[in-house]
Parts: structure tokens; sequence; C-alpha cells
């Protein structure tokens, strides 16, 4: 009986001792395995990606469009977790630990390469980007060095004022207020043009002398017109029109001696403007039933002059016989020596010893 007794202890004590020896097994396996896996996730090929996982989730911003497909990792928090999650998985089972490291690799492995992938597209693709973006700035600059600048093209900004006067205007420019009134709101419309227009610096001579000479006559129309029907443009303020402030242009507030003595004489020195500008009234150079322009400047000038100085209702002019428009009294400064500037477009030649006289102003309508 003691044998027996004896013999059942010797066979517990045994058993015990082979399920320590498997448990221990099993624990120095687990243990060769977790060292195997943090050895290779330690390796420098690891420690790259880890970099790189870092450098992504911070820097980097790049897209990838494999296949026509987009990737864009842009912030800290963007980058897409690829290691599955076993939340269901007994970390207790004996297989737990390998599935977990199958499963890490895999999805490591995955990343490793679709951050490989990036990086290098990146690599590749942004040295050519700036290389197209060179050329291209360079071809561009030598089409531009090639290529002769075009001249800006203009739009004519006195059409319609050229209409209206072609309209309301004779060929001896008489003026028709009563019907040009009826187109007042076309005349407005032109002076807002004329308002808003800035005058360029780069604008030649002709150009923006033929813009004030148009600026003057179609405010003296408008002033007409405004007031019309009137016997005399003097009949306005107090017989002085011309000093008072309203006509809104070059941005400024101006009045017809304003555009005639302060811009058009100092600055352009041109006595011919004279016979250009028109003041409304009978003994007033006739007004041209066309609007002045820069390429019709220079030959209206020249012909609305000798029209003028040869027209006997204005002046009179022999070898020993000289009556002429009070504008040359006004603006001898601007003609000089007046016989030399008389005997330059008058056909008949005034004498050495001829005197000078000057006809009364008509300021009635020239109606």
């Amino acid at each position: 009986m003691k044998n027996l007794s004896f013999i059942c202890v010797l066979f517990l004590f045994l058993s015990c001792d082979n399920k320590t020896n498997g448990t221990n097994t099993i624990s120095t396996k687990d243990n060769i395995e977790k060292t195997q896996l943090q050895s290779k996730v330690e390796s420098p090929q690891n420690s790259s990606l880890k970099g790189t996982k870092i450098l992504v989730k911070n820097k980097i911003n790049v897209e990838v469009k494999p296949d026509k497909m987009a990737l864009d990792i842009s912030s800290k928090n963007s980058l897409v977790e690829t290691t599955p999650k076993f939340s269901s998985l007994d970390n207790n089972s004996p297989n737990s630990e390998i599935m977990k490291e199958e499963n890490t690799k895999a999805g490591d492995e995955k990343e490793r390469l679709l951050i490989e992938k990036i990086l290098i597209e990146k690599e590749m693709k942004q040295p050519e980007s700036n290389k197209e973006v060179k050329q291209t700035i360079e071809q561009k600059i030598e089409m531009e060095r090639k290529t002769p600048k075009k001249q800006e093209k203009t739009i004519n900004l006195h059409v319609d004022f050229n209409n209206l006067l072609q309209r309301h205007v004779n060929n001896s420019g008489v003026v028709n207020y009563r019907t040009f009134k009826k187109d007042q709101d076309k005349l407005d419309a032109y002076l807002k043009v004329l308002e808003k227009t800035i005058i360029e610096k780069t604008w030649s001579r002709n150009k923006s002398l033929a813009f004030w000479i148009n600026a003057y006559n179609a405010n003296t129309i408008k002033l007409i017109l405004k007031n019309y029907p009137i016997k005399s443009i003097m009949d306005l303020n107090n017989g002085k029109p011309w000093d008072v402030k309203w006509i809104k242009i070059d941005q400024r507030t101006l009045s017809l001696n304003n555009i005639e003595n302060d811009i058009i004489r100092p600055n352009y020195s041109e006595p011919r403007i004279h016979f250009a500008v028109n003041c409304a009234a009978k003994s007033c150079p006739p007004l041209l039933n066309k609007a002045w322009t820069e390429g019709n400047l220079n030959s209206n000038l020249e012909r609305q002059t000798k029209s003028f100085i040869n027209n006997p209702i204005y002046n009179t002019i022999t070898s020993s016989n000289v009556e002429v428009s009070k504008i040359f009294d006004w603006y001898r400064k601007d003609f000089g020596d007046l016989k030399s500037y008389l005997n330059k477009f008058s056909s008949s030649k005034i004498g050495k010893n001829t005197s000078v006289n000057f006809k009364t102003y008509d300021w009635n309508l020239n109606n």
C-alpha cells in the first residue's frame, strides 16, 4: 500500500515537471520570435521607413497619380493606417503574436512601398517640372524679343460727336440748335465719355490737342442747348460765360477759359487753334462740321485758317486796306508779327505801310 502511494506521488511529480518544461519551451519560442520581430523592426531598413513616415506625416504634400488615381498626403494625421486591427483576437492564444507579426509585416511592407513610390515620383517629377517651366519662360522671353510690338489700337473717342456735327451743322458752320436740342442726350453721353477719359502722357501732340478742341466746342454747344432759346451767349452769366467752372474733365472742374487759355494756348503754341475753337457767335470762325482727330488735325487747321482769313464776312484784306476780326487783336501775342501772319495765308498781300484795323464783333448766335 505504501508502495502504491509512493508511485502515485512520483507520477504526479513527473507530470507537473513536464508541464513546466512545455510552458518554458513555448515561452522560449515566443521570446525568440519577439526578439526577431524587434530586430526586424529596428533594422536600418525599418528605421528608414519610420523616418519616412514621420517625414510624410509632417512635411510632405505630394500628389501621385498611379493609373489616374490621386493620393494627397498633407497633414500630420492624414497618413492612412494600413495595419489591420485584431481587436477580436485572443491575446493569450499561442498564435496571437505570430498572426500580429505577419499582419504588421504585410502592412508595413505595403506602406513602405507606397511611401517609396511617392518619394520616387516626387523626385523624378520635380526637376522635370522645373525644367519645363524654365524652358517655357525662356521661350516667351525669346518670342517677345523677336516679335515687334504692335501699336495699341485706340477707339476713336469722338465718333459720336462727329455724327452729331454732321447732322446739325452745315458746311458753312451754321448750327441748327433747335434740332440739336433733340439730340441733347447723345451730346451728354459724349461729354460723359470725355469726362471719364484719362489723358495719357503717351498720347501724341495731335491726339491730345484734338481732344481739347472737341472738348471746348462740345461744351460750348452744351451751354447753348442748356439755355436755348437765347439770342446771344453773352446773355449768360453776366456776359462772362467763359469764366464759370462747370466742365468736368481730366479729373478737374474747368471753365471754357481754362481749356483755351490755361491748357491749349500755353501747352501747344498753335495760333491756328483760334480758327478751330468756336464761341457760338456769328463773328466766331465757323464751327467745323466734323470732329477733330489725331489724323485730320493739321490739314483742318490749315484749311480753317485760310478759309477764315480770306472770307470777306470776317476779314477785308487788300494791299491798301486791312480790316480784320477782333480775334487778331485779342490774341495778337499768339500771332506775332500780324501782317506777316496774315500775308502767309491771305490771297492778297498787305503793303508795308498799310495799317491794320479791327472789325466790331457780332455776339449773336450763329444759327
